[in-house]
C-alpha cells in the first residue's frame, strides 16, 4: 500500500508546476542526512516543530525554548491508512549546524532511541493520513539539535529531520535601535544593533569563541552567521554589534502574500474556487501581480508561517484534507526561474513555476493541507534581485532573533548561552 501511494504521490508532485523532472529539493532518493528541516519520503507532509502552550498561535512560534523549561512539540502527517513504527534520535550540533563532538550521554538523560506513540488516523478525508505527534525529550545541554525520524530499528531509513534550539539566559542582549527599521542607512533594508553584556558569566576570549547568528522571520536559508563584535568593552564585560557597512542588514522584504483555506465549502481571502470534484480537492488562488512599484500597505501577517485549521469541521488536525493548491502570478517572464516560498516547503527553492507565453502568467502547484498560509514568490537568476516581484520596504513588519553561541575553552561543543526575540515595526 506504501509503495502504491508513494508511486500515486510522486505522479501528484512531479506534475506540479508542469515541469518535467521537476523533483522537490527536500525528498533525498539515497536518504542521506541533511543536517537541516528536509523530509526524505513524499508521504511525509506538514511538519511542524514548536513550542506548545496551549495557545492556538503558539504553532507560529520559532521552534526554541529554555533548557529548563522544553515544552517544544512535533507534528507531522504521514499519507498512508495505517500508522507505522516510527522512532527520533536526537543529535547535538554547533552553530554552524554541523555535528558537535559530543555524545548523545553528555546531552540526554535517556538513551537516544524514542519511540512515536501518538497518533490518530484521518477522518472523512478524501487522502487518507496517519498524524503523529511527539515531545521533545530533556536535554541536559543548551545549543543546537536535529531531531531525525526514522522508520522502525533502521536508523539509515530516516523520513524526517527537524532543527530546534534550546538556550540558557547566561548573558544579555540590549539593542541600540528603536525596532522602527529606521537603523540602516538604506531604506530597502532593516538592521539590528545590539550588545551583549557577560558580567554574570565569564567569556574568554569572546572575539574568538563567540558566535552570533541573527535570522528574519525563522528562516536559515538568509541567516547571518558571520558577526564578530566591532568593539570589546572588558572593563564593564560587554560585547558591541554595531555596523556601518550592511554587515548585519536584511532586505526589508513585502508583507507576506496569503491565502485562507481554512473552509472549502466557503473559500476564504484570496482563493478564488474550490473544485470538489477532483481527488484531491483543487483549489485555485486568485491571480497575483508583482508589487515591487505598488505602496507599501501594512497588515497583520504570520511573516511566511502557517497554520492547519479546518472551519468546515472543527478538527484541523485529523478532518483537515490535502488539496491542490493552483498559485497564478500575472507577469512579464523574467531572466530566471520563479518559486513560491514559505515556510510550507522551509523555504526552499523547490516548486518552481511554469511560464504560459499565451496567458503571460507564472503557474505552479503545491499540495497542502487545509489552513492558512503566507507565502512570496522569489526569483532565481543573476540579473534580478531575488524579491523582485515583492519590493522592500523599510516600514515591512518582521521578526528577528539574536542567538549567541559560547565555546567554552575546555568544551567539546557550542552552548547557546543567550537569546533574543524581537519584532521590527510591530503593528500598534
Amino acid at each position: 500500500m506504501r509503495k502504491w501511494i508513494a508511486a500515486t504521490l510522486f505522479i501528484f508532485i512531479l506534475g506540479a508546476f508542469n515541469i518535467p523532472g521537476n523533483r522537490p529539493e527536500s525528498l533525498y532518493q539515497d536518504k542521506k542526512l541533511v543536517y537541516k528541516d528536509a523530509t526524505y519520503e513524499l508521504e511525509i507532509r506538514t511538519v511542524q516543530l514548536y513550542p506548545y502552550n496551549g495557545s492556538s498561535n503558539a504553532v507560529l512560534l520559532p521552534a526554541i525554548a529554555p533548557l529548563n523549561n522544553n515544552n517544544l512539540l512535533l507534528e507531522f502527517d504521514d499519507l498512508v491508512q495505517a500508522p507505522e513504527n516510527y522512532r527520533v534520535k536526537i543529535i547535538h550540533c554547533n552553530s554552524d549546524w554541523t555535528p558537535s563532538r559530543l555524545r548523545s550521554l553528555d546531552y540526554l538523560y535517556d538513551y537516544n532511541e524514542f519511540n512515536i506513540d501518538n497518533y490518530q488516523l484521518s477522518v472523512d478525508t478524501k487522502l487518507s493520513y496517519v498524524h503523529y505527534k511527539f515531545k521533545i525529550p530533556n536535554i541536559k545541554v543548551p545549543g543546537n539539535y536535529l531531531l531525525v525520524a526514522y522508520r522502525g530499528t533502521d536508523e539509515s531509513d530516516i523520513i524526517l529531520s527537524k532543527r530546534f534550539m534550546l538556550f540558557s539566559n547566561l548573558v544579555s542582549i540590549n539593542l541600540m535601535s528603536d525596532l522602527t527599521g529606521l537603523s540602516s542607512n538604506n531604506r530597502l533594508n532593516q538592521q539590528l544593533d545590539f550588545t551583549i553584556n557577560y558580567s554574570d558569566y565569564m567569556l574568554q576570549n569572546p572575539m574568538e569563541n563567540v558566535s552570533v547568528v541573527i535570522r528574519q522571520n525563522q528562516r536559515w536559508d538568509n541567516a547571518i552567521t558571520t558577526l564578530k563584535p566591532n568593539f570589546i568593552r572588558e572593563n564593564v564585560s560587554e560585547l558591541e554589534y554595531r555596523f556601518f557597512n550592511y554587515e548585519n542588514n536584511f532586505k526589508a522584504g513585502n508583507e507576506f502574500r496569503f491565502f485562507d483555506m481554512r473552509s472549502l465549502r466557503y473559500p476564504g481571502q484570496n482563493v478564488q474556487r474550490a473544485n470538489w470534484n477532483t481527488r484531491p480537492t483543487l483549489v485555485d488562488l486568485m491571480m497575483d501581480k508583482p508589487r515591487i512599484y505598488q505602496p507599501y500597505t501594512q497588515y497583520d501577517d504570520l511573516n511566511g508561517e502557517y497554520f492547519i485549521a479546518n472551519s468546515d469541521t472543527g478538527n484541523g488536525s485529523v478532518q483537515s484534507d490535502y488539496v491542490t493548491v493552483r498559485f497564478h502570478l500575472k507577469a512579464d517572464k523574467v531572466n530566471g526561474e520563479v518559486y513560491v516560498i514559505g515556510e510550507m516547503n522551509n523555504w526552499n527553492l523547490q516548486n518552481q513555476m511554469a511560464y504560459d507565453e499565451v496567458s503571460g502568467m507564472y503557474n505552479g502547484e503545491m499540495i497542502l493541507k487545509q489552513g492558512y498560509y503566507d507565502y512570496q514568490y522569489y526569483i532565481k537568476g543573476d540579473t534580478l534581485r531575488s524579491n523582485y516581484f515583492e519590493g522592500d520596504h523599510f516600514q515591512t513588519e518582521n521578526e528577528y532573533e539574536i542567538l549567541v553561541y559560547y565555546k567554552p575553552p575546555t568544551n567539546r561543543s557550542e552552548l547557546l548561552i543567550g537569546y533574543g526575540y524581537y519584532e521590527m515595526n510591530p503593528a500598534r
